[in-house]
Protein backbone atom coordinates (compact mmCIF):
# COMPACT_ATOMS: atom_id res chain seq x y z
CA UNK A 1 0.00 0.00 0.00
CA UNK A 2 1.63 3.37 -0.53
CA UNK A 3 2.30 5.53 2.02
CA UNK A 4 1.49 8.43 0.68
CA UNK A 5 -2.10 7.54 -0.58
CA UNK A 6 -4.67 9.45 1.23
CA UNK A 7 -6.37 7.90 3.87
CA UNK A 8 -10.28 8.02 5.09
CA UNK A 9 -11.17 10.78 7.30
CA UNK A 10 -11.66 9.95 10.77
CA UNK A 11 -14.68 8.10 12.31
CA UNK A 12 -14.99 8.86 15.86
CA UNK A 13 -18.84 6.62 16.10
CA UNK A 14 -17.14 3.54 14.73
CA UNK A 15 -14.21 4.02 17.08
CA UNK A 16 -15.87 4.34 19.86
CA UNK A 17 -18.19 1.27 19.13
CA UNK A 18 -15.44 -0.83 18.17
CA UNK A 19 -12.97 -0.02 21.32
CA UNK A 20 -15.80 -1.56 23.44
CA UNK A 21 -15.55 -4.64 21.34
CA UNK A 22 -13.56 -6.88 24.05
CA UNK A 23 -13.52 -4.56 26.68
CA UNK A 24 -17.00 -3.35 27.34
CA UNK A 25 -19.27 -5.69 25.45
CA UNK A 26 -19.26 -8.30 23.06
CA UNK A 27 -21.49 -7.22 21.16
CA UNK A 28 -23.44 -3.51 20.46
CA UNK A 29 -25.78 -1.79 18.04
CA UNK A 30 -25.85 2.28 17.24
CA UNK A 31 -28.87 3.46 15.18
CA UNK A 32 -29.39 7.11 14.89
CA UNK A 33 -32.49 9.33 13.34
CA UNK A 34 -32.80 13.01 12.36
CA UNK A 35 -36.33 13.81 11.72
CA UNK A 36 -37.28 10.33 9.62
CA UNK A 37 -34.02 10.20 8.12
CA UNK A 38 -31.65 7.47 9.00
CA UNK A 39 -28.48 9.30 10.30
CA UNK A 40 -26.35 6.13 11.69
CA UNK A 41 -27.10 2.69 11.85
CA UNK A 42 -23.61 0.29 13.41
CA UNK A 43 -22.91 -3.05 14.58
CA UNK A 44 -20.20 -4.25 16.20
CA UNK A 45 -18.61 -7.35 17.76
CA UNK A 46 -21.40 -10.49 17.63
CA UNK A 47 -23.80 -8.12 16.81
CA UNK A 48 -26.19 -7.78 13.68
CA UNK A 49 -28.64 -5.70 12.85
CA UNK A 50 -31.41 -8.52 13.33
CA UNK A 51 -29.74 -8.79 17.21
CA UNK A 52 -32.19 -8.34 20.20
CA UNK A 53 -30.89 -7.25 23.04
CA UNK A 54 -32.10 -7.59 27.21
CA UNK A 55 -33.33 -4.03 27.54
CA UNK A 56 -33.18 -4.52 30.88
CA UNK A 57 -34.32 -0.95 32.44
CA UNK A 58 -35.92 0.11 28.80
CA UNK A 59 -38.84 -1.60 29.87
CA UNK A 60 -39.78 1.02 32.20
CA UNK A 61 -39.68 3.48 29.56
CA UNK A 62 -40.82 1.91 26.68
CA UNK A 63 -43.72 -1.04 28.14
CA UNK A 64 -44.57 0.25 31.66
CA UNK A 65 -44.48 4.11 31.07
CA UNK A 66 -46.27 3.83 27.41
CA UNK A 67 -49.09 1.60 29.03
CA UNK A 68 -49.66 3.81 32.02
CA UNK A 69 -50.08 6.92 29.40
CA UNK A 70 -52.35 4.96 27.09
CA UNK A 71 -54.52 4.08 30.21
CA UNK A 72 -54.81 7.40 31.60
CA UNK A 73 -55.71 8.33 27.99
CA UNK A 74 -58.14 6.09 28.12
CA UNK A 75 -59.96 7.07 31.53
CA UNK A 76 -58.95 3.38 32.65
CA UNK A 77 -56.15 4.65 35.00
CA UNK A 78 -55.44 8.21 36.79
CA UNK A 79 -52.37 9.88 37.55
CA UNK A 80 -53.57 10.89 40.87
CA UNK A 81 -55.03 7.54 41.85
CA UNK A 82 -53.44 5.90 45.01
CA UNK A 83 -51.41 3.15 43.78
CA UNK A 84 -50.02 2.37 47.32
CA UNK A 85 -51.85 4.12 50.87
CA UNK A 86 -50.85 7.75 50.21
CA UNK A 87 -48.29 6.84 47.11
CA UNK A 88 -49.96 7.89 43.39
CA UNK A 89 -49.34 6.53 39.94
CA UNK A 90 -47.44 9.80 39.18
CA UNK A 91 -45.47 9.65 42.70
CA UNK A 92 -44.44 5.81 41.05
CA UNK A 93 -43.50 7.07 37.63
CA UNK A 94 -41.49 9.95 38.66
CA UNK A 95 -39.54 7.88 41.24
CA UNK A 96 -40.28 9.84 44.44
CA UNK A 97 -42.41 7.42 46.14
CA UNK A 98 -40.30 6.65 48.96
CA UNK A 99 -40.11 3.30 48.08
CA UNK A 100 -36.33 1.68 48.32
CA UNK A 101 -34.64 1.04 44.84
CA UNK A 102 -34.55 -2.61 45.22
CA UNK A 103 -35.02 -5.67 47.18
CA UNK A 104 -33.77 -9.38 46.41
CA UNK A 105 -37.73 -10.62 45.70
CA UNK A 106 -36.59 -13.40 43.99
CA UNK A 107 -35.04 -15.21 47.41
CA UNK A 108 -37.29 -13.02 49.84
CA UNK A 109 -36.46 -14.55 53.30
CA UNK A 110 -32.68 -13.36 52.48
CA UNK A 111 -31.13 -10.36 54.85
CA UNK A 112 -29.68 -9.38 51.86
CA UNK A 113 -28.23 -9.41 48.18
CA UNK A 114 -25.24 -11.30 48.82
CA UNK A 115 -27.07 -13.78 51.05
CA UNK A 116 -30.01 -14.25 48.34
CA UNK A 117 -26.71 -15.05 45.71
CA UNK A 118 -25.75 -17.90 47.45
CA UNK A 119 -28.77 -19.52 47.06
CA UNK A 120 -30.59 -22.17 44.33
CA UNK A 121 -32.60 -19.61 42.09
CA UNK A 122 -36.19 -20.72 42.89
CA UNK A 123 -38.46 -22.19 39.74
CA UNK A 124 -40.21 -19.27 38.03
CA UNK A 125 -43.67 -19.47 38.59
CA UNK A 126 -47.52 -17.87 38.84
CA UNK A 127 -47.43 -18.10 42.72
CA UNK A 128 -43.71 -16.59 43.09
CA UNK A 129 -44.90 -13.89 40.72
CA UNK A 130 -47.77 -12.92 42.60
CA UNK A 131 -45.64 -12.84 46.33
CA UNK A 132 -43.00 -10.89 44.32
CA UNK A 133 -45.67 -8.19 43.67
CA UNK A 134 -47.08 -8.41 47.16
CA UNK A 135 -43.40 -8.20 48.28
CA UNK A 136 -42.74 -4.99 46.47
CA UNK A 137 -46.24 -3.42 47.98
CA UNK A 138 -45.33 -4.04 51.28
CA UNK A 139 -41.59 -2.58 50.98
CA UNK A 140 -40.57 -0.31 53.64
CA UNK A 141 -41.36 3.49 52.20
CA UNK A 142 -39.74 6.80 53.11
CA UNK A 143 -41.80 10.04 52.79
CA UNK A 144 -43.48 10.47 49.44
CA UNK A 145 -42.12 13.30 47.14
CA UNK A 146 -39.13 14.24 49.16
CA UNK A 147 -36.38 13.14 47.14
CA UNK A 148 -36.17 10.86 43.38
CA UNK A 149 -34.88 7.71 44.37
CA UNK A 150 -34.61 5.32 40.99
CA UNK A 151 -37.01 2.27 42.11
CA UNK A 152 -37.44 -1.19 39.98
CA UNK A 153 -39.96 -1.72 42.96
CA UNK A 154 -42.33 1.64 41.89
CA UNK A 155 -42.31 -0.37 38.14
CA UNK A 156 -43.49 -3.54 39.64
CA UNK A 157 -46.01 -2.40 41.32
CA UNK A 158 -47.22 -0.30 38.27
CA UNK A 159 -47.17 -3.39 36.42
CA UNK A 160 -49.34 -5.10 38.96
CA UNK A 161 -52.03 -1.89 38.77
CA UNK A 162 -51.83 -2.63 35.26
CA UNK A 163 -52.50 -5.86 35.25
CA UNK A 164 -55.79 -5.33 37.65
CA UNK A 165 -57.26 -2.45 36.28
CA UNK A 166 -56.53 -4.38 32.62
CA UNK A 167 -57.46 -7.75 33.33
CA UNK A 168 -54.37 -9.15 31.16
CA UNK A 169 -50.83 -9.91 32.10
CA UNK A 170 -48.44 -7.38 31.27
CA UNK A 171 -46.63 -9.02 28.05
CA UNK A 172 -50.21 -9.72 27.01
CA UNK A 173 -51.04 -6.07 27.20
CA UNK A 174 -47.49 -4.86 25.20
CA UNK A 175 -48.01 -7.58 22.39
CA UNK A 176 -51.12 -6.27 21.25
CA UNK A 177 -49.60 -2.74 21.57
CA UNK A 178 -46.82 -4.38 19.68
CA UNK A 179 -48.40 -5.76 16.72
CA UNK A 180 -50.53 -2.26 16.36
CA UNK A 181 -47.00 -0.63 15.53
CA UNK A 182 -45.36 -3.39 14.36
CA UNK A 183 -42.19 -3.47 15.62
CA UNK A 184 -40.16 -6.31 17.12
CA UNK A 185 -40.42 -5.39 20.92
CA UNK A 186 -41.62 -8.33 22.88
CA UNK A 187 -41.00 -9.58 26.60
CA UNK A 188 -39.91 -13.51 26.21
CA UNK A 189 -42.09 -15.22 29.51
CA UNK A 190 -40.82 -18.36 30.98
CA UNK A 191 -44.33 -19.93 30.78
CA UNK A 192 -44.55 -19.63 27.25
CA UNK A 193 -43.17 -22.63 24.86
CA UNK A 194 -40.06 -21.27 22.41
CA UNK A 195 -42.18 -21.94 19.52
CA UNK A 196 -44.69 -19.33 20.70
CA UNK A 197 -42.06 -16.83 21.82
CA UNK A 198 -42.63 -13.48 19.74
CA UNK A 199 -38.57 -13.16 20.02
CA UNK A 200 -36.77 -16.62 18.87
CA UNK A 201 -33.85 -17.45 21.48
CA UNK A 202 -30.92 -17.92 18.53
CA UNK A 203 -31.37 -13.92 18.20
CA UNK A 204 -30.95 -13.03 21.64
CA UNK A 205 -27.61 -11.58 22.50
CA UNK A 206 -26.38 -14.08 25.49
CA UNK A 207 -25.96 -12.58 28.64
CA UNK A 208 -24.99 -13.58 31.98
CA UNK A 209 -27.36 -13.64 35.74
CA UNK A 210 -26.60 -10.87 37.85
CA UNK A 211 -25.68 -12.23 41.24
CA UNK A 212 -21.78 -13.53 41.76
CA UNK A 213 -22.86 -16.95 40.69
CA UNK A 214 -23.10 -15.99 37.23
CA UNK A 215 -24.64 -18.53 34.92
CA UNK A 216 -25.17 -17.65 31.27
CA UNK A 217 -28.29 -16.95 29.81
CA UNK A 218 -29.91 -16.05 26.68
CA UNK A 219 -33.59 -14.66 26.12
CA UNK A 220 -33.80 -14.79 29.50
CA UNK A 221 -34.23 -11.63 31.45
CA UNK A 222 -30.79 -10.57 32.86
CA UNK A 223 -32.88 -9.12 36.39
CA UNK A 224 -33.00 -11.90 38.58
CA UNK A 225 -36.16 -10.62 40.13
CA UNK A 226 -37.62 -10.22 36.66
CA UNK A 227 -36.66 -13.78 35.66
CA UNK A 228 -38.14 -15.01 38.48
CA UNK A 229 -41.28 -13.28 37.56
CA UNK A 230 -41.79 -15.43 34.69
CA UNK A 231 -39.49 -12.95 33.08
CA UNK A 232 -42.70 -10.94 32.82
CA UNK A 233 -42.04 -7.63 35.33
CA UNK A 234 -42.55 -3.60 34.94
CA UNK A 235 -38.93 -2.81 35.40
CA UNK A 236 -36.84 -4.88 33.28
CA UNK A 237 -37.67 -8.29 30.93
CA UNK A 238 -38.44 -6.44 27.01
CA UNK A 239 -36.28 -7.67 24.43
CA UNK A 240 -35.74 -5.98 20.79
CA UNK A 241 -34.03 -4.66 18.06
CA UNK A 242 -32.10 -1.60 17.14
CA UNK A 243 -34.85 -0.42 14.55
CA UNK A 244 -38.10 -1.54 17.24
CA UNK A 245 -36.80 0.53 19.48
CA UNK A 246 -36.24 3.84 17.41
CA UNK A 247 -39.29 2.62 15.79
CA UNK A 248 -41.35 3.17 19.36
CA UNK A 249 -39.94 6.36 20.00
CA UNK A 250 -40.53 7.44 16.34
CA UNK A 251 -44.33 6.54 17.24
CA UNK A 252 -44.00 8.42 20.61
CA UNK A 253 -42.43 11.61 18.64
CA UNK A 254 -45.38 11.69 16.29
CA UNK A 255 -47.81 11.53 19.21
CA UNK A 256 -45.43 14.58 21.09
CA UNK A 257 -45.75 16.52 18.08
CA UNK A 258 -49.28 16.29 17.41
CA UNK A 259 -49.60 14.55 14.06
CA UNK A 260 -52.41 12.19 12.90
CA UNK A 261 -50.11 9.19 11.46
CA UNK A 262 -51.10 5.20 12.03
CA UNK A 263 -48.28 5.10 14.39
CA UNK A 264 -49.82 7.94 16.38
CA UNK A 265 -53.20 6.24 16.14
CA UNK A 266 -51.93 3.07 17.00
CA UNK A 267 -49.91 4.46 19.60
CA UNK A 268 -53.12 5.55 21.49
CA UNK A 269 -52.01 8.08 24.07
CA UNK A 270 -53.36 11.98 24.31
CA UNK A 271 -50.63 14.34 23.01
CA UNK A 272 -51.37 16.26 26.12
CA UNK A 273 -50.67 13.37 28.45
CA UNK A 274 -47.40 13.18 26.64
CA UNK A 275 -46.21 16.42 26.68
CA UNK A 276 -46.82 16.02 30.79
CA UNK A 277 -44.99 13.05 31.00
CA UNK A 278 -42.11 14.09 29.00
CA UNK A 279 -41.93 18.06 30.24
CA UNK A 280 -38.92 19.12 32.78
CA UNK A 281 -39.77 18.61 36.63
CA UNK A 282 -41.54 21.42 38.47
CA UNK A 283 -41.13 23.04 41.87
CA UNK A 284 -43.47 20.53 42.97
CA UNK A 285 -41.58 17.40 42.48
CA UNK A 286 -38.66 15.72 44.56
CA UNK A 287 -36.23 18.10 45.03
CA UNK A 288 -33.32 18.24 42.15
CA UNK A 289 -35.23 15.33 40.55
CA UNK A 290 -34.61 14.79 36.56
CA UNK A 291 -37.64 12.64 35.94
CA UNK A 292 -40.70 13.04 34.50
CA UNK A 293 -43.29 10.33 34.35
CA UNK A 294 -41.21 7.24 33.55
CA UNK A 295 -38.71 9.07 31.39
CA UNK A 296 -35.62 11.01 32.42
CA UNK A 297 -33.78 13.83 31.28
CA UNK A 298 -29.90 14.65 31.02
CA UNK A 299 -28.74 15.95 34.23
CA UNK A 300 -27.57 19.67 34.24
CA UNK A 301 -24.28 19.95 32.83
CA UNK A 302 -21.44 21.71 34.44
CA UNK A 303 -17.88 22.51 33.23
CA UNK A 304 -16.02 21.92 36.93
CA UNK A 305 -18.44 18.82 37.25
CA UNK A 306 -16.98 16.03 37.57
CA UNK A 307 -20.56 13.94 37.05
CA UNK A 308 -21.46 13.48 32.90
CA UNK A 309 -24.89 13.01 32.15
CA UNK A 310 -25.05 9.52 30.48
CA UNK A 311 -26.21 11.70 27.36
CA UNK A 312 -23.30 13.85 26.87
CA UNK A 313 -22.82 17.35 26.98
CA UNK A 314 -24.64 18.39 24.14
CA UNK A 315 -28.37 16.73 24.12
CA UNK A 316 -30.72 19.36 25.09
CA UNK A 317 -32.18 18.99 29.06
CA UNK A 318 -35.53 19.14 27.11
CA UNK A 319 -34.80 15.76 25.88
CA UNK A 320 -36.12 12.55 27.10
CA UNK A 321 -34.47 8.85 27.55
CA UNK A 322 -33.46 5.70 29.43
CA UNK A 323 -30.60 3.72 30.73
CA UNK A 324 -30.77 0.14 30.72
CA UNK A 325 -28.38 -1.93 32.97
CA UNK A 326 -27.27 -4.54 30.75
CA UNK A 327 -25.79 -1.61 28.41
CA UNK A 328 -28.63 -0.29 26.64
CA UNK A 329 -29.96 3.13 26.08
CA UNK A 330 -32.05 5.59 24.40
CA UNK A 331 -32.31 9.58 24.38
CA UNK A 332 -34.75 11.74 22.53
CA UNK A 333 -34.35 15.39 21.29
CA UNK A 334 -37.82 15.96 21.28
CA UNK A 335 -36.90 19.34 19.33
CA UNK A 336 -39.81 22.01 18.00
CA UNK A 337 -40.79 20.52 15.04
CA UNK A 338 -40.61 16.48 14.18
CA UNK A 339 -38.68 16.73 11.18
CA UNK A 340 -35.82 18.27 13.58
CA UNK A 341 -35.99 15.45 16.60
CA UNK A 342 -33.39 13.09 16.96
CA UNK A 343 -33.46 9.86 18.05
CA UNK A 344 -30.37 7.92 19.66
CA UNK A 345 -30.86 3.98 20.77
CA UNK A 346 -27.71 2.25 22.02
CA UNK A 347 -28.11 -1.12 22.72
CA UNK A 348 -25.36 -3.87 23.63
CA UNK A 349 -24.50 -6.83 26.22
CA UNK A 350 -21.92 -5.34 28.56
CA UNK A 351 -23.75 -8.02 31.34
CA UNK A 352 -22.25 -10.68 28.98
CA UNK A 353 -18.96 -11.91 31.45
CA UNK A 354 -18.77 -14.82 34.06
CA UNK A 355 -17.52 -13.10 36.95
CA UNK A 356 -18.73 -9.85 39.52
CA UNK A 357 -15.17 -8.50 38.87
CA UNK A 358 -15.50 -8.04 35.14
CA UNK A 359 -19.12 -6.92 35.31
CA UNK A 360 -17.70 -3.91 37.33
CA UNK A 361 -15.68 -3.07 35.31
CA UNK A 362 -18.27 -3.35 32.22
CA UNK A 363 -20.16 -0.82 33.78
CA UNK A 364 -17.44 1.32 34.81
CA UNK A 365 -16.54 1.11 30.62
CA UNK A 366 -19.86 1.64 29.75
CA UNK A 367 -20.50 4.99 31.97
CA UNK A 368 -17.11 6.57 30.68
CA UNK A 369 -18.26 5.29 26.81
CA UNK A 370 -22.07 6.72 26.82
CA UNK A 371 -21.16 10.78 26.93
CA UNK A 372 -19.00 10.25 24.22
CA UNK A 373 -20.67 8.47 22.42
CA UNK A 374 -23.68 10.81 22.85
CA UNK A 375 -21.89 13.50 21.84
CA UNK A 376 -20.16 12.51 18.67
CA UNK A 377 -23.71 11.06 17.83
CA UNK A 378 -25.85 14.18 18.28
CA UNK A 379 -22.71 16.51 16.63
CA UNK A 380 -23.08 14.38 13.64
CA UNK A 381 -27.58 14.11 13.44
CA UNK A 382 -27.38 17.89 14.17
CA UNK A 383 -24.71 19.14 11.25
CA UNK A 384 -25.94 16.51 8.87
Amino acid sequence: MDSGALKPPCDPIRALLTQGVGTVYPAAGLLCRHGRALVRQDTVGAALADTCFDLASLTKALCTSVLCLRAVSQGRLRLDEAALPGVSVEDLLRHQSGLPAWLPLFAPDARDADEAATRPFPMPSAALRRAAFDAARAAPRGPVGQRAVYSDLGFIVLADLLEQHLGERLDVQFARLADALAIELAFRPLDVAESLQRIPVNRCAPTHRETPRREPLRGQAHDDNARAMLGVSGHAGLFGTLCAVADLAAALLDCYHRLDTKAATALGIDPAVLATAWALPQAQHAPGTTWGLGWDHPSPHSPDSSSVSSAGSLWPRTGVGHLGFTGCSLWIDPAAHRDQAVVAVFLSNRVCVPSPAEAAATQAGIKRLRPLLHDAVYRLATTA
